[in-house]
């Protein structure tokens, strides 16, 4: 499964690598890739994946799912 998110207050490739990284720590998430110009992420998932749980990986940072 293909889901893609917007994401809030990325300004730089170090925010792009966070956002990145925490999404690929969640459970089921096989990879993820994040646009900075769009301001979007996409996770590829062997199941659904919320936008609380995509959330909920960012808790500790200043991103945001639209």
């Amino acid at each position: 499964m293909e889901k893609t998110v917007t994401i809030n207050g990325m300004k730089c490739d170090g925010c792009v690598n966070i956002v990145k990284e925490n999404f690929e720590k969640i459970s089921g998430v096989q990879s993820a890739s994040v646009d900075l110009e769009k301001k979007s992420a996409s996770v590829t998932s062997d199941r659904e994946i919320s936008n609380d749980e995509l959330q909920n990986s960012l808790s500790e940072t200043k991103f945001t799912v639209a």
